[in-house]
């Protein structure tokens, strides 16, 4: 679609705001050419008599702004509207000023910018070029706008050394500001506990944040409330510790008359399995509670670490190996063009009596790329020789206890750390201290509930292998 009246169209209709053919066909024309004629028609756009269509117009040359890149053509019609007699159009120009406008000039217009909505739809955009505008927040912690003074401080929280005595005020600076601050902040303001947490998280303020959120949720606003909740669903996502912490205040906000807080506080609950079953054990301690009808009693049970006779017998060929040994005859020692199928085969071969000393070769050529294949086969490899040749071993135990506590491959190392037993001995530093992090385990999942499951999960299976090891040891 290059056609522009169907792209005014688009803009107009709404159709560009949403995933479909008119929006990629925009993206890609102005990916094409920054400055052409699809962007010079959004900024005609952004004129239109329409208030719905100057918004829409700004709102997707925000979203076409480049990171880290300046688009003068754009930043300076966002400055011109950063005084536009419509409120609206004044609070998405912010946005795209920040977006688009070099630092001294953000820097310079920001604070002096009248209308307080606009200042902090600006200081909100600046969390997006952490480290650039340390100073502009510095300003900003003077403003004559509590919210705008909160965004300011949670803006600086992230930077570098910053003394232990700044975090302080920092942080007793957003908690004075906070019950006012969170009703000017609209909708928006309940995502700033968990930007505080995780800001607090780069310096490694696990107490910290756990006491901030327990101040947070025995406040008698329920905005405000309803921030500490925010705060404590990343606490519980960042720290092991957070769930047994956290569990007296949160069962007391669920305990609560407000249905909307006890909502939210149930949904923060059943975030960690661990801290819901403490919850449930703790309600039917004290004989009843505000557990609803039809919620789970318990999680799910933890995946077990498979014994790897299991995990071979699961690759097991159906037809047993005599096919399967031609056809590995067939494929060259260093595998290129089936590396995959011969990595499975090799893996289901093990349930078939073992491999053969070119189909050991095969094996190891295969474990010397780093791929997740090599894992896969790091017991075939500990089964062929590690046992016989103590170089192999110590091998094994250095790149598997190295990536236990990895998301996909980990999977594949545990089952061997565990068999090798008492051979794994020098796995158990990392093991343990996996173990006992209080931290959860870096993993990029898609909700936080599957995040905090994969920790749980992987610790639990740290534990047994662990134990495994110890048990083996004479």
């Amino acid at each position: 679609m290059t056609n522009q009246g169907e792209i005014a169209r688009a803009v107009v209709s709404g159709a560009a705001a949403t995933p479909g053919p008119e929006r990629t066909a925009i993206f890609e024309a102005v990916r094409a050419d920054r400055d052409g004629p699809v962007t010079r028609l959004l900024l005609e756009l952004t004129d239109a008599e329409a208030l719905r269509t100057r918004v829409a117009a700004i709102e997707l040359l925000c979203e076409l702004a480049e990171f880290g890149q300046t688009w003068p053509v754009v930043g300076e019609h966002a400055e011109a509207y950063l005084v536009d007699r419509e409120p609206s159009v004044r609070v998405a120009a912010a946005t795209l000023f920040v977006a688009t406008r070099d630092a001294e000039t953000v820097s310079a217009r920001l604070p002096d910018l009248a209308d307080p909505d606009v200042r902090l739809a600006a200081v909100t955009a600046l969390h997006a070029r952490a480290g650039t505008f340390d100073e502009t927040f510095t300003r900003l912690l003077e403003d004559g706008d509590p919210a705008v003074r909160v965004v300011a401080a949670l803006g600086m929280l992230p930077v570098e050394g910053l003394p232990w005595a700044w975090l302080q005020a920092l942080n007793e600076a957003i908690s004075a500001d906070l019950p006012a601050a969170v009703r000017r902040g609209g909708p928006g303001a309940r995502n700033w506990g968990s930007a505080w947490a995780w800001r607090l998280a780069r310096h490694d303020h696990e107490d910290e944040c756990q006491e901030i959120v327990r101040r947070l949720l025995a406040d008698e606003d329920p905005h405000v409330r309803r921030v500490g909740l925010d705060m404590a669903s990343a606490a519980i996502r960042l720290w092991r510790t957070a769930p047994v912490e956290l569990l007296p205040a949160l069962a007391e906000v669920a305990a609560g008359t407000d249905p909307e807080l006890r909502a939210e506080t149930l949904r923060v609950l059943r975030l960690s399995d661990e801290l819901w079953r403490a919850a449930v054990d703790l309600w039917a301690a004290e004989g009843g509670g505000p557990v609803p009808t039809g919620e789970p009693a318990a999680p799910a049970p933890i995946e077990a670490v498979p014994d790897l006779d299991a995990v071979f017998a699961a690759r097991r060929p159906p037809g047993g190996r005599t096919e399967v040994d031609a056809w590995l005859a067939e494929q060259p020692i260093e595998a290129v063009t089936h590396r995959r199928r011969v990595g499975r085969a090799l893996v289901g071969l093990m349930a078939c009596g073992g491999l053969t000393e070119r189909q050991g070769r095969q094996a190891m050529a295969l474990f010397e790329h780093e791929t997740v294949l090599k894992y896969e086969l790091a017991g075939v490899v500990w089964r062929h020789r590690g046992a016989l040749d103590a170089g192999i071993g110590d091998r094994l135990v250095a790149e598997l206890s190295a990536v236990a506590g990895d998301r996909y491959v980990g999977e594949h190392a545990l089952p061997v750390l565990a068999d090798m037993g008492r051979r794994a001995v020098g796995a158990l530093p990392r093991l343990t201290a996996l173990i006992e992090d209080r931290r959860r385990l870096p993993v990029n999942d898609s909700t936080a509930e599957a995040e905090i499951r994969f920790d749980e999960t992987r610790r639990a299976q740290l534990v047994v292998v662990r134990d495994r090891i110890v048990a083996d040891i004479p």
